[in-house]
């Protein structure tokens, strides 16, 4: 098995990059369900919008909303928010094809109580799971991206934990060089077949600056490497916002293959 491929794109390059994504035989994450006043009202224009656009791509994605959202918080009206806006966005992941969803965890490392970890994977549970069962139905998988956190093992839990086939993880390397320690291979080799995405792009490790694979600090052929080997099955999606930058991505992480195996670097 070999690391699957994709791009992102966002509004109004969402048709030249599905273009591009069918003519080199590759995925789509989409992520105009992620914004809150994309979710507000009737959305069947735009879900209808995105499904001509993406028509004969595989697999698509769609990134779920995030902004000011806690899934795991004491306040059951905050909760319901959230609720809201992930039944609305995966909707429309479901209405278009998506077989993946990306959802951040929002986990604050910030608060240093033992109470709050061991909350923290109890109430992502209880509001996830349900979502997992109907995901389920339509063979769609929700990968929980980390964000602040500074190692994979909070997150490894939560999805061993939960214990369910359509309840993944999603590594966004450019998170980790910035909140974390621990070099991108030791995420993937923790997370290991818990792994089902992941955003690739690169940064100076001062701020998330989604800058194109090569243009930062990250280590491309020891993340390789780790994907190939321990997380083959992680669909690989550059992140680099901009159908042009991620291009370049799109280039460099296939400079990493022959034959469907690794080279590295040096």
């Amino acid at each position: 098995m070999v690391n699957k491929l994709a791009i992102n794109t966002l509004g109004d390059e969402l048709e030249a990059a599905a273009a591009f994504c069918r003519e080199q035989g590759i995925g789509i994450e989409v992520t105009d369900f992620a914004f809150p006043g994309n979710l507000d009202g009737d959305m069947a224009e735009r879900i209808k919008r995105h499904t001509v656009a993406i028509t004969g791509i595989s697999p698509v994605i769609s990134h779920g909303p995030f902004l000011d959202l806690i899934a795991h918080s004491q306040d059951p009206a905050i909760v319901d928010v959230t609720r809201q806006r992930h039944t609305a966005s995966l909707r429309a992941a479901r209405e278009i094809g998506a077989t993946l969803y990306i959802a951040h965890t929002n986990y604050n490392p910030l608060i240093r109580n033992a109470a709050y970890v061991k909350n923290f994977t109890q109430r992502m549970r209880e509001f996830w799971l349900p979502f997992a069962d109907e995901a389920a139905k339509s063979q769609t998988v929700i990968c929980l991206e980390n964000l602040w956190e500074a190692g994979p093992e909070i997150q490894d839990e939560l999805i061993s934990a939960a214990g369910h086939p359509s309840l993944k993880a999603s590594f966004d390397n450019g998170h980790a060089l910035v909140f974390s320690a621990e070099p991108a291979k030791y995420w993937i080799e923790t997370l290991g077949e818990n792994l089902a995405h992941c955003h690739l792009h690169d940064n100076s490790g001062e701020a998330d600056e989604h800058k194109s694979v090569g243009e930062g600090k990250e280590n491309w052929a020891e993340l390789i490497e780790a994907a190939r080997t321990f997380s083959p099955q992680a669909v690989l999606v550059t992140e680099s916002d901009y159908l042009e930058r991620n291009k370049i991505s799109l280039e460099k992480l296939r400079s990493f293959y022959t034959d469907g195996r690794i080279v590295k670097s040096g």
